[in-house]
């Protein structure tokens, strides 16, 4: 295992290093030395980090991918291709293999089997390059509790090599972009949940990875501050980072993800954007209506026979099979809304959210077992 510089107390969660730890070349206990590779040194990055200019490049490559732990086979069949720039989000039922996947991209496990490249380079034997281009937030911190939110920024920027004054400049330009500047000489152990996993990304940030890989990050958050992360993560990603990103929750998938994969029974069930997904697979339309006065909900339930519906409140859902009209059925709704004098707040017509796609392409998935 690596030592932690100057306190020596064991770290908290999986290191992204800790895979790579025969590649690190420890002299005395913080001076850390990295050898140049073909593609340039580790000690300099471009100036324009974090910076509208950032080149969005590395199309990930992911061919014929399969992963066997023991007699038992968790991916198979993955074929992949993920855009620079973007965010590809992965959604999957738990154990459908998600993280087993993104711990392969980085090379924490080895394939059984495929092929994955970054911009047509072969990155599974090439543990270094992906080092270089890679950075990993996981589930767990990552950082070490016992040293302050500088000190783990500052480590980790050593274990990639960077150089003390470039160091420097880009710790602050790291903590101002995750907003723990005021915090940065507070021990790691006394941050809040959500500034824990905003020093996560900012040692995974430290070295301008060109892609980010987030294992559902907003795990055990509030609300509120999932919705800071979330925003974080898109900007991170406004600045040319490429992230790929899990969630078990759907939402979270639809408001961040250029491109999403649904993985079903270890394998690739659909990919697209969420609203590709939604179109292609749509089992009809939702009819939402709310009225100033809700009062005759129940007499519309009724004259609305063999159509189900939901009644929340002032919101009624009409869910409008595939084969019906939507607009004929909503025209009617509003006929009678209007005999009756009452007001409308809002009506429209929805395709399906991700989460009733997600459910019926898990459907099929176990349908094709």
């Amino acid at each position: 295992m690596l030592k932690l510089p100057g306190r020596g107390k064991k770290r908290e969660g999986f290191s992204f290093f800790t895979p790579y730890k025969n590649l690190i070349d420890v002299v005395g206990t913080r001076k850390l030395k990295i050898k140049e590779t073909a593609s340039g040194s580790y000690n300099k990055l471009p100036d324009s980090m974090f910076s509208e200019e950032k080149k969005k490049s590395g199309l990930i490559k992911i061919t014929n991918l399969e992963k066997v732990f023991g007699k038992h086979l968790i991916l198979h069949n993955i074929h992949l291709e993920i855009p620079p720039g973007k965010i590809f989000g992965i959604i999957g039922e738990s154990g459908s293999g998600k993280t087993t996947l993104l711990r392969l991209i980085i090379g924490y496990y080895k394939l059984t089997k495929g092929e994955i490249t970054f911009d047509g380079k072969d990155i599974v034997k090439d543990v270094k390059f992906v080092r270089k281009n890679f950075g990993f937030a996981t589930q767990d911190n990552s950082f070490y509790k016992d040293l302050t939110v500088e000190e783990n920024i500052r480590f980790f920027g050593e274990l990639y090599g960077l150089e003390k004054n470039y160091l420097n400049e880009t710790i602050d330009r790291i903590l101002k972009l995750v907003e723990l500047i005021d915090v940065r000489k507070r021990l790691a152990r006394h941050l809040s949940g959500g500034m824990k996993r905003r020093l996560d990304l900012a040692c995974a940030l430290i070295h301008d990875p060109s892609v980010l890989i987030l294992d559902e990050p907003t795990e055990d958050l509030d609300p509120r501050l999932r919705e800071q992360l979330l925003n974080l993560i898109k900007n991170i990603n406004n600045h040319g980072t490429t992230v790929i990103f899990t969630s078990h929750l759907l939402e979270e998938i639809e408001y961040l993800c250029d491109k999403v994969a649904v993985l079903s029974q270890g394998t690739i069930a659909k990919v697209g954007s969420p609203n590709e997904l939604r179109e292609a697979y749509k089992k009809g339309e939702e009819i939402h209506i709310v009225l100033e006065n809700s009062k005759n909900y129940n007499i519309y339930a009724k004259k609305l026979k063999g159509l189900q519906l939901n009644i929340d409140g002032n919101k009624m859902i009409v869910y409008v099979p595939e084969k019906q009209n939507s607009v004929v059925i909503l025209k009617k709704i509003l006929s009678w809304v209007s005999k009756d004098g009452q007001k409308v707040v809002l009506a429209d017509i929805r395709k399906p959210n991700l989460t009733e796609v997600f459910s019926n392409l898990i459907k099929d998935g176990k349908k094709r077992r």
